[in-house]
């Protein structure tokens, strides 16, 4: 029996192993762009905290709308003194002692009827912070787009190479055999095919690192779309042949798409609150006016006795005055540089389109640069190999040319993944959906 247990343990354990290793094994999941840009809205931490903010100033909205409601008040007292409160002697003929205990109770609802405009412009500070906090979670899903769209593109470049990599390997490859061929034919030397060896070696040496990469990418982007600890990798790693056509169809004059962009409108609820926050120091210093009715109860002498009434209240903060004063110019001198601000930045905001686009087009015009040299770089290897092959050529000239049609071809895939996100940076920029 004991020999049966230790054998199913065993069994066991090598179903546990078995199974780890099937799950280390198995095969990442499979990512588009579009798929990389909702987990990451999704699952961001920096989204999911400004909608939060969102929803606090949406519940501040609604918190200052309660201001317009009466404001109900109830309140009680019951007291026993020790003598009573009233002890009087009526001409040292008799002694009348009252009130030695007591109850009195009141409820009281006062409606504002002026407060000095701070409850309409609290309410519309409030409804400007609910504005301004969904433009601060639009801003949060811009900044989290843009830098998915960063990690996205740096991957493919990265396995982009590696495809280029592994074919100039291929190469080296073939180039060792026929050096080999030629050396045993005894019309080359043995240094020769050193150099091919050690170039293979070089080369190999490039692809840890690439392998290396790749997986850091593949671990960064699953952590920021939120998929930490699951492999994760992209579906489209292909970088085209052809460069793209040059974006003049995304242009936009930066005067014509500031008033869209969400730095801008920003930059405008931010005046408008602080001129709001002016207009309430003023109301802070008004007459606050108010109606209102209550009902009084008491039962001090021992007599119950209750009624009803109705008032006006009138309230002057004389004494506020000497400091309102200051709180008002404070105010107006924040107003004052909340306009300025907006002024000075509107023109850095058109400064920094200006600069996107300069960026993109930049970009565009390495890939094309970029596309030539890779013609160059191909002829120059095809004629290096006809010169080897015809005997005309060492193995050195050969493996230099196949160096440069290689960086040629990493060249172009970098200035694709700038050019990509460029191009999402100057949409970003633009407040243009990203296509």
């Amino acid at each position: 029996m004991k020999r049966l247990s230790i054998t199913l343990t065993a069994i066991l354990s090598l179903t546990a192993v078995m199974a780890g290793e099937a799950d280390s094994s198995a095969s990442p999941r499979q990512l588009t762009l579009d798929e990389c840009r909702e987990l990451a809205i999704k699952n961001n931490a920096k989204v999911s905290v400004a909608a939060g903010n969102a929803e606090a100033a949406e519940e501040l909205r609604k918190e200052a709308f309660t201001k317009y409601f009466p404001t109900v008040t109830a309140s009680g007292m019951a007291f026993a003194a020790n003598k009573p409160v009233v002890d009087l002697d009526i001409f040292n003929i008799a002694t009348l002692q009252m009130i030695k205990r007591g109850v009195s109770a009141n409820v009281m609802a006062v409606q504002p009827v002026f407060a000095g405009g701070r409850i309409v412009n609290g309410n519309r500070l409030a409804e400007v912070g609910v504005e301004a906090s969904e433009l601060e979670r639009q801003n949060a899903v811009d900044d989290v787009t843009l830098t998915t769209e960063k990690y996205y593109w740096q991957l493919v470049t990265l396995k982009s190479k590696r495809r280029t990599l592994e074919d100039v390997i291929a190469l080296v490859d073939t180039l060792e055999y026929q050096v080999g061929v030629a050396l045993k034919a005894g019309v080359t030397t043995r240094n020769e095919l050193l150099k091919v060896q050690l170039r293979r070696n070089e080369l190999r040496s490039t692809m840890v690192d690439l392998d290396n990469g790749i997986a850091l990418s593949q671990q960064l982007l699953a952590q920021y779309v939120g998929l930490d600890g699951e492999k994760v990798d992209i579906a489209e790693a292909d970088v085209p042949d052809d460069v793209p056509p040059y974006p003049s169809d995304i242009y936009i004059d930066p005067n014509a798409a500031l008033g869209a962009t969400t730095d801008y409108r920003l930059l405008q609820k931010k005046v408008k609150a602080a001129e709001l926050e002016e207009k309430i120091a003023v109301g802070e210093n008004l007459p606050t006016v108010g109606v209102g009715a209550g009902y009084f109860y008491d039962d001090i002498i021992s007599q119950k006795h209750g009624f009803g009434a109705v008032f006006v209240s009138v309230s002057v903060p004389i004494s506020a005055w000497w400091g309102g004063s200051h709180a008002i110019k404070r105010r107006k001198i924040e107003s004052a540089n909340a306009r300025a601000e907006m002024d000075d930045l509107s023109q850095m905001l058109c400064i920094k389109m200006i600069n996107a686009w300069d960026d993109l087009t930049s970009a565009h015009r390495k890939m094309e640069i970029a596309k030539e040299s890779i013609a160059q770089s191909k002829e120059n290897l095809r004629m290096n190999e006809n010169f080897f092959l015809a005997g005309v050529s060492n193995v050195t000239d050969l493996l230099d040319a196949q160096t440069l049609y290689r960086q040629s071809l990493d060249q172009y895939t970098e200035a694709y993944g700038a050019y990509r996100v460029a191009r999402a940076s100057y949409l970003q920029a633009t407040n243009q959906e990203q296509i």
